[in-house]
């Protein structure tokens, strides 16, 4: 009967940083303490779970890119779109977290769309959808989500021992939950810094970081009397197995243990340019890397993009090594990672066989994210001194959330977080229980193969900058400094400079699944719309054109329509940050370009009596000849750079524009927009 409960659910996961991941195993884990029989599978996983033969589901994703599904969702979401009974489903209940971000436009669109499909093949939710939000803090959204979840479990799902009023086992889950305080503190003043210095210190000597001890008003713990909404203690997932205690792996080949979607190949690092001044705000560097020797593995048009393997920073792996007492030939000892009984290694440690301790902190989980209450709990366990101890449960319950944000505010890495509480020494196989994958850095590829088959060309700004007020602590990104180190701390504007040494830089071909890439059809208009670093892929798209008029004319092909490219291009000081200055005049002089269009945000007069300051005022100020592009030339539109202001300003701007000029309702407007997102004719590739 439909009224029946059913005795197991299932739950699937997309995951493209390892978060919805996570997430996922831990409701299979709690469900599985809390008495409920489940099943935990990845979404690509289609042949081990039948959806006909389910009766709960339970989805977790997160987006990648401008609301797109992550890589391992592409065969399910294949096999939804395939099933044309609208019945399908209708034997099952379901319901949805998703992991999205509100800096982009199509805010959690996965979870979204994939919510929608289900109800579109007869599924019914079963519990309100989840859609966390990273920009405010993912466990904003999902600790409660989960938390509420499990009374509306019980009303679809058997839960052994609940039905014969045994709350044995749910008691001991909220038990550990709500921690009572016994001594409350004398006064706000502990062990723990209240000052930092500035900036990351370094012990010269041994080369090593000692990071950066965290900032903490404790003022409110001593209010407390008990903490709630604490987080379980993570799971115990991973054991570290010493293979080999005579073999040492620390090769300075990349390690077995990394998964990527097409083969890794080792580029040479051929020649380096800056693209900036050195009085500008960020540093903007163009590298060449040859890859002559890998034709075959690395096809590419311009719009693609490619993942970098950089590895955590050194001086932070050996600081973190230091920290946690683990001498030099345990660091470099053969282990392997194995899961423990009744469990699963997450995806990302999988091939952690025939490894080092080093090669898993370099490469194997990301060091530099911003925390998850769960290490904090995690540290909590392995902290001996009682006042730290009491500050990290603190930090990880429902009355320390306001610090806990704080926290966050000063991004410390997982060597910050260990400094400030000295006392704690968890073992590395627990930490590797709660670290997030280490990921690849993605580029987006500014060269045509029309021009070199040899060379991969692409740009990036220096990840440097400083915490806000009153932390200053300086910060780097991952892979950009390495890269800046690599080429040679290059300076000199526009000056290309040839690298002689043989330097590698692994590299994999990312997937293009979006359609963000220069056209095939040369007669369609192209509207480009990237500011700062956003411009790169446009460069590739104009080069790419060019060439192809250039053969056109070569085989006397005159008549043949070629379309117009605009480009919407915008940057702070045209002397000091104008990336491609030389090479998009070129174009627009000789025609390739119709039409260049530059703002400059810091200029004087920018934003005052109708100057445009930002591309989506260029965009306004030319809005009738844009609509004339789109609505009687079909033309495209690509976007590219940053999705938190750029992109939605550039969306309502191309919303005005089909309002005031197609006189149509705002409503239809974004309407149209949504559906040319859709239809691929509005494409966008951003970044937070």
């Amino acid at each position: 009967m439909a009224s029946e409960k059913s005795s197991r659910f299932v739950i699937l996961y997309a995951s493209q940083t390892g978060n919805a991941e996570w997430i996922a195993k831990n409701i299979h884990q709690e469900a599985s303490e809390r008495g409920f029989v489940n099943e935990c599978y990845v979404m690509e996983e289609i042949d081990k779970f039948d959806l006909s033969k389910e009766n709960v589901l339970i989805l977790v994703t997160s987006n990648t890119g401008d609301g797109d599904p992550p890589d391992n969702a592409t065969k399910f979401f294949r096999f939804l779109r395939k099933i044309k009974s609208n019945t399908f489903l209708s034997h099952l209940k379901f319901t949805i977290l998703g992991l999205g971000d509100t800096n982009y436009t199509n805010f959690n669109n996965t979870a979204k769309r994939l919510e929608k499909r289900m109800i579109d093949l007869g599924a019914a939710p079963f519990y309100n959808k989840g859609l966390a939000d990273d920009a405010m803090g993912l466990e904003t959204t999902v600790d409660p989500w989960i938390a509420n979840l499990w009374p509306e479990l019980i009303k679809v799902c058997v839960q052994k021992g609940k039905d014969n009023n045994n709350t044995q086992v749910e008691n001991i889950i909220e038990s550990v939950k709500t921690l009572s305080i016994n001594g409350k503190t004398e006064s706000n003043e502990t062990s723990l810094p209240s000052e930092t210095p500035n900036g990351q210190s370094v012990d010269k000597k041994m080369g090593i970081a000692s990071g950066t001890k965290i900032m903490l008003d404790l003022s409110e713990l001593a209010k407390v009397e008990q903490f709630t909404a604490l987080p379980r203690i993570p799971t115990v997932i991973c054991k570290i197995i010493k293979s080999n205690e005579e073999r040492i792996i620390n090769s300075p080949t990349l390690p077995t243990l990394i998964n990527t979607p097409t083969p890794i190949v080792n580029t040479r690092l051929d020649a380096v340019r800056c693209l900036t001044h050195p009085e500008a705000l960020k540093r903007t560097i163009h590298l060449e890397l040859e890859i002559k020797d890998y034709r075959e593995k690395l096809e590419f048009i311009p719009g693609d993009s490619f993942g970098i393997i950089a590895p955590n920073n050194e001086k932070l792996c050996l600081g973190i090594l230091k920290t946690l007492e683990i001498n030099e030939n345990e660091a470099n000892q053969e282990i392997s990672v194995e899961s423990a009984e009744g469990t699963e290694l997450p995806s990302h440690l999988r091939n952690a066989k025939s490894t080092s301790i080093i090669e898993l902190l370099r490469y194997g989980v990301d060091l530099n994210s911003l925390p998850r209450k769960a290490l904090l709990r995690l540290l909590a366990e392995y902290t001996t001194n009682e006042e730290e101890k009491k500050t990290l449960l603190f930090l990880c319950s429902k009355q320390g959330s306001v610090q806990f944000n704080l926290l966050r505010e000063q991004v410390p890495t997982l060597l910050d977080l260990l400094i400030t509480f000295p006392s704690s020494k968890p073992p590395l196989e627990r930490l590797l229980d709660v670290l997030p994958p280490h990921q690849p850095r993605y580029y987006s590829i500014v060269n045509s193969p029309l021009v070199n088959r040899d060379l991969l060309h692409f740009a990036f700004n220096i990840v440097d900058y400083k915490t806000p007020v009153p932390y200053n602590v300086r910060k780097y990104g991952v892979c950009t400094p390495w890269l800046d180190n690599l080429s040679g701390y290059a300076k000199e504007i526009n000056k290309r400079v040839p690298l002689t040494t043989d330097i590698n830089i692994p590299i994999f071909m990312k997937p293009n699944s979006n359609g963000f890439a220069v056209p095939s059809d040369i007669s369609r208009p192209i509207i480009m719309i990237g500011p700062g670093t956003g411009v790169a892929p446009f460069v590739g798209f104009i080069q790419h054109r060019e060439q192809q008029i250039i053969a056109e004319r070569k085989l006397n092909n005159i008549e043949k329509t070629f379309g117009e490219m605009w480009l919407f291009y915008g940057c702070r000081d045209i002397e000091k940050d104008y990336l491609y200055r030389e090479e998009l005049e070129r174009f627009s002089e000789n025609g390739f370009l119709k039409e260049l269009l530059v703002v400059i945000s810091r200029a004087p007069n920018a934003g005052l009596n109708g100057n445009p300051k930002y591309v989506q005022d260029l965009l306004r100020k030319r809005g009738q000849e844009i609509y004339e592009l789109l609505d009687q030339k079909n033309a495209m539109i690509f976007v590219c750079g940053d999705a938190q202001g750029m992109a939605k300003g550039v969306n309502d701007a191309l919303a005005d524009i089909l309002v005031e000029h197609g006189k149509i309702q705002k409503s239809d407007a974004l309407k149209i927009l949504t559906q040319w997102i859709s239809d691929k004719r509005y494409l966008r590739d951003l970044w937070s």
